[in-house]
């Protein structure tokens, strides 16, 4: 799954669950259920990703689009909101909830195998899901509305 359906769970998981011990935990665990469903991706894993030209520019779109929603989150919480320990737990679950990838990235471009990269490898590849477009597009849209919707919905916006 892209970071940015994966960041948008943890922030749902966040502002539902307002203990930081209990959400930032599980915002990392629900990363490996979130690739247990059907999805595209950037073909990190193959041959075919390592060569896209435009493989740089689409994981960083992909990692900036995250990262901008995870701020405005966490700035609207503290600022406008003004609850700083739920802006502190959105920060955090965000993180979480792509951490699964940050530690499999060296990797996969890595000749090495071993090591805990290797062995998050392992277990991303056991319950990654890939699936093509449209459908792979439309599961990880579906699922971002959805925690968007419950976002927005837990902090009264909607």
């Amino acid at each position: 799954m892209l970071l940015t359906p994966h960041t948008l769970v943890g922030i749902a998981v966040a502002v539902s669950v307002k203990e930081p011990l209990i959400a930032v935990p599980t915002s990392f665990f629900l990363h490996f259920l979130g690739d247990l469903v059907p999805h595209w991706d950037f073909c990190i894993e193959s041959e075919e990703g390592k060569t896209d030209p435009y493989y740089p520019l689409k994981v960083i779109a992909d990692l900036s689009i995250g990262v901008g929603i995870g701020l405005f989150f966490t700035l609207l919480t503290l600022w406008v909101i003004k609850d700083p320990l739920l802006s502190i737990n959105i920060f955090l679950c965000g993180i979480a909830s792509v951490l699964p990838d940050a530690i499999t990235g060296p990797a996969i471009f890595n000749k090495e195998k071993k090591g805990i990269p290797y062995i998050m490898m392992k277990i991303q590849h056991i319950v990654h899901f890939p699936a093509r477009p449209p459908w792979g597009v439309i599961s990880q849209i579906l699922v971002s509305l959805s925690c968007l919707i419950l976002i927005l919905h837990s902090l009264e916006l909607l």
